[in-house]
């Protein structure tokens, strides 16, 4: 069973790891497709497509977490007063 907060850990060690592949953003691009390059054909694909459902995922997240971490910068809501 997975523990509920494994999603920050991910994200931590992501960030840590895109952090590890260079020291500026367009050399660690070089090196993280350059790693993809290197892969079998059907890791590239898989990992592609993990990458795709992130990148549908995590915006919409985002406001959800920004909302919640830091409740005074939160959008205002759409309900009205009655």
């Amino acid at each position: 069973m997975r523990s509920p907060n494994e999603f920050w850990l991910c994200l931590h060690e992501l960030a840590r790891a895109i952090d590890a592949e260079g020291r500026t953003d367009e050399e660690r691009r070089a090196n993280i497709v350059a790693s993809l390059q290197q892969m079998p054909s059907i890791a590239r694909m898989q990992v592609s497509n993990e990458l795709i459902e992130l990148l549908t995922f995590l915006p919409e997240l985002y406001p959800h977490v920004i909302g919640a971490a830091h409740p005074s910068q939160a959008a205002p809501t759409d309900r009205t007063v009655a």
